[in-house]
């Protein structure tokens, strides 16, 4: 790190939300010209400190000194006044606005109607340097979620913020990216930027950071110098009792059993060529595939390259010109998704926060979505909510959500929670074919690992698995068999025997 001036302090700051005490006396310093990795499980409490020193949460005790000054922050203009920038887990973009939009909005541009001709040429310049490629002039709507985490970063650069916290900045990066955002980190911080970088990923923190604070339930369990420090270090301040098989790259090594497939695929996608009414969208292009019931077939490719169109026509296929899909011997081509779910298919969206849940709703509403038409939750069309609220406490239990109740507003628990009740839903019904995109995002070493538990646990039902995901290494753990898409292809498969993660990786850019 360039110097150690402290450039900001947090002071036995408290934070209660109902029965749950989320913060505890915490205290967290930050160096000026330093990457400072906040590391912790989900729920652990690392996303609440932030959103305090942010704006987006009030807290209930303690001080934040920035530069020696103690100052208030009360919302995140405030935070934004003090040189303070926030990227989330989730976007925080306008949904109808084009990628150069967001960036420029409220930069206090006077003229209107502008063509952004200035403005494109300094983030072109951004994105070259710092290898973050997306497309400025489609709506954000239309994006993966990938691309929109680059965004926000490229954004935050973009204003010249001197403290930058980057919420599980990589979770939609492949390792290439990941390299590439870390070279252009340690550049910011060499001219004066200050970061701090919450993950879950012990890895992560022993290349990016030089320092590392570790929460655990809301109690800061020890700052270490990473350069000092290794996994095990890392490892025994996060789980410090518990016994954890974990390797540098957070993800769970499992052993995955044997399994009998069935003998014919339960999903066929035959020379599948989709045509989007939108131009912004890839399409797919000569498609085939087969998922046998009772393996994972894992779908590898860099963020844009098909994957969420794949996913969605499979659940909704009305924009197919040439090809067909069929589940069995049932062809989907033409049926509506509420025909295809009626057909024990389920799909597990990319982005939880967006397309998973009702966000203002409480657990039980969020468990009935999908599922408010069958029978066990009706009587003479009016729903049973009864049945509901006991679904959703099996749910809870089943699946080991940290929450008071069922009746707690779902968008307050923390990612991996909010993955656990959208697993819990998903599974409600045995199924002939489950669909999820990245359903481990974001998430802590244990959630991995329960959801990894649950998707085997489905395989050795007999459900066919589509898992779609752009971490590489979760893949290679999990899957049977894996496709490579690139630009809408299906381009190789490779099965579990071939696997390679560089002949693999090469595939996804092209190669």
């Amino acid at each position: 790190m360039s110097t150690k001036t402290k450039i900001l302090e947090l002071k036995n700051i408290n934070k209660r939300f109902g029965t749950v005490q989320a913060l505890k006396d915490v205290n967290f310093e930050l160096t000026k010209g330093e990457i400072h990795g906040l590391l912790g499980e989900n729920g652990a409490g690392k996303s609440t400190l932030m959103n305090i020193l942010y704006g987006l949460y009030n807290k209930d005790q303690g001080q934040i000194i920035l530069r020696e000054k103690v100052i208030e922050i009360n919302s995140p203009l405030d935070s934004i006044k003090n040189g303070i920038a926030m990227i989330h887990q989730s976007a925080t973009l306008v949904s109808e606005f084009t990628a150069v939009e967001n960036l420029v909005l409220g930069m206090q541009r006077s003229k209107l109607n502008l063509n952004f001709k200035e403005e494109k040429k300094e983030i072109l310049k951004l994105q070259e340097e710092f290898g973050l490629k997306f497309p400025l002039d489609i709506k954000v709507k239309n994006l993966s979620a990938g691309l929109k985490k680059k965004i926000e970063i490229v954004r935050a650069i973009y204003r010249n913020s001197s403290i930058l916290i980057l919420d599980e900045p990589t979770t939609a990066l492949i390792e290439e990216e990941f390299k590439q955002l870390l070279s252009s980190l340690k550049k910011m911080v060499s001219d004066g930027l200050t970061i701090i970088f919450i993950t879950h990923k012990i890895k992560e923190v022993l290349q990016a950071c030089d320092r590392a604070t570790v929460l655990t339930d809301g109690i800061i369990q020890g700052t270490l110098n990473t350069k000092n420090a290794n996994k095990e270090d890392l490892v025994n301040l996060m789980f410090k009792d518990q016994k954890i098989d974990i390797n540098a790259s957070a993800i769970p090594l499992i052993e995955l059993p044997k399994t009998n497939k069935t003998k014919e695929p339960v999903l066929s996608i035959e020379e599948l060529t989709t045509k989007s009414n939108k131009k912004d969208k890839i399409n797919l292009v000569d498609l085939n595939m087969e998922i046998y019931g009772g393996e994972i077939f894992g779908i590898a490719g860099i963020s844009g390259n098909g994957q969420k169109e794949l996913a969605e026509v499979i659940i909704k296929p009305d924009n197919i010109v040439k090809g067909k899909i069929k589940l069995k011997d049932k062809v989907l081509n033409g049926l509506s998704t509420v025909e295809i779910f009626d057909l024990r298919v389920f799909y597990i969206p990319e982005d939880r926060k967006r397309e998973s849940i009702l966000g203002q709703g409480d657990i039980k509403d969020n468990i009935l979505l999908g599922h408010q038409r069958e029978s066990r939750f009706q009587k003479s069309n009016i729903l049973r909510w009864d049945k509901v609220k006991e679904a959703a406490k099996e749910t809870i239990d089943h699946y080991q959500v940290k929450t008071p109740d069922e009746n707690k507003e779902i968008e307050k628990l923390s990612g991996g929670n909010i993955q656990r009740v959208v697993i819990g839903r998903a599974l409600l019904n045995d199924l002939d074919l489950l669909v999820t995109h990245s359903p481990t995002a974001g998430l802590d070493i244990s959630s991995v690992k329960f959801i990894f538990e649950k998707i085997i646990e489905l395989r050795s039902k007999k459900t066919a698995i589509l898992y779609l995901n752009e971490d590489l290494d979760e893949l290679i753990e999990i899957s049977d068999r894996i496709g490579v898409i690139y630009e809408g292809r299906l381009v190789e498969i490779y099965t579990r025997e071939q696997f390679n993660k560089h002949k693999i990786g090469s595939k996804m850019i092209g190669g």
